[in-house]
């Protein structure tokens, strides 16, 4: 029996030994296995000594010795009631390792899997975000607006927002983050516009400027088209708000649709200063470029009427952060005007000179 034992035991050390246990399942299964093979060597024993005890009993009923018989026969029955009394500690024992293991395991593995989700949602805004602004600056391009209007419109619609926080309780962290996106999109629907009516450096006539006046109901019937194939986004929902409304006016006499006051979404009431502001101090081929203090009194003399008055505040108490940004942000010269096609084919040849050597 002690070699039975003996060779049960070696069995399942040598099964448990070439277990995988790089992963908790196998851990867990390891540990089941080596607990089943204490109970089932614990059985076999307990049994195996009961069955010896009771041998001994009959043997001695045999030879008249009654007594004798009757003692070896309870000694084995306590003994046997003793040790399942101790396996069944062990395996209640060893099952409670075992969960706390698989607990522990299941914990560990919710943690990584979580970190990974995480790291590939925000992996996944980061792509969806770079192309939303790419495209949206491939419209630009169609625009006489050059250089970084996009992110001039952006960073003055972020920090306007920053300073409304705490006029609207709509405004978060995670929406002033979505404005700094939903901004760049405000004009994406100058596509749809001939480039004889968008590139004209005159005055519209009538019927122009009737054209150019759809060109928010374009882009936001572009973002619509989206929303449907994606599904329902915050985002694109801000920036379908900004792309129909952020050329509607406070007083009514705005298009396309002429909202008044706060029909007009908050969002495209912040991207309409932004990009006023920004109109009234770039370049044009149509007019030169204002002053930051020149701008600031057209944009103050519009309170009320064209501004919501709330924004145009909180305007005026950050007014240096947006010339601050014009001047970062600046087009000094303007890559797509200046760097003429002899300029162009020097500097490919430099690079190629530098890359032979």
């Amino acid at each position: 029996m002690g070699a039975d034992a003996s060779c049960t035991l070696s069995l399942f050390t040598a099964i448990t030994r070439k277990l995988a246990l790089r992963q908790g399942g196998g851990l867990i299964a390891a540990m089941l296995v080596l607990q089943a093979g204490v109970l089932g060597v614990g059985g076999y024993l307990t049994l195996g000594a009961a069955k010896q005890g009771v041998e001994a009993g009959l043997r001695q009923s045999a030879s008249g010795d009654t007594a004798s018989a009757h003692a070896l026969t309870h000694e084995a029955i306590v003994w046997a009631t003793a040790s399942g009394v101790v396996l069944l500690g062990l395996s209640l024992v060893g099952t409670s390792i075992v969960i706390r293991k698989y607990d522990n395991v299941l914990v560990r593995m919710n943690k990584q899997l979580g970190h990974e989700v995480e790291r590939r949602s925000r992996q996944s805004l980061v792509i969806r975000n770079g192309l939303i602004f790419g495209l949206a600056k491939l419209a630009d391009y169609r625009d006489t607006d050059t250089g970084r209007h996009l992110e001039r419109i952006c960073s003055y619609s972020g920090v306007l927002a920053e300073a409304l926080r705490e006029e609207f309780a709509e405004i978060t962290p995670a929406w002033i983050e979505r404005i700094k996106l939903a901004a760049s999109m405000h004009d994406i629907g100058k596509v749809g516009i001939p480039d004889a009516i968008l590139l004209k450096p005159g005055r519209f006539t009538p019927d122009e400027r009737k054209i150019m006046e759809t060109h928010p109901v374009i882009g936001a019937d572009t973002l619509v088209s989206i929303r449907r194939r994606v599904g329902d986004d915050e985002l694109m929902n801000m920036g379908i708000q900004v792309t129909l409304s952020h050329h509607e006016r406070w007083d009514g006499k705005g298009y396309p649709f002429g909202l008044v006051a706060d029909q007009i979404p908050l969002s495209a009431r912040i991207v309409a200063l932004a990009d006023m502001y920004d109109a009234l101090t770039s370049k044009r081929v149509y007019k030169a470029a204002m002053t930051h203090d020149e701008a600031k009194k057209i944009i103050v003399d519009s309170r009320g009427t064209h501004f919501d008055e709330r924004i145009v505040d909180a305007f005026l108490r950050i007014h240096k952060r947006f010339d601050d940004i014009r001047r970062e942000l600046a087009t000094e010269c303007d890559t797509r005007e200046s760097f003429t096609l002899p300029e162009s084919a020097k500097a490919v040849e430099a690079e190629r000179a530098r890359l032979a050597a």
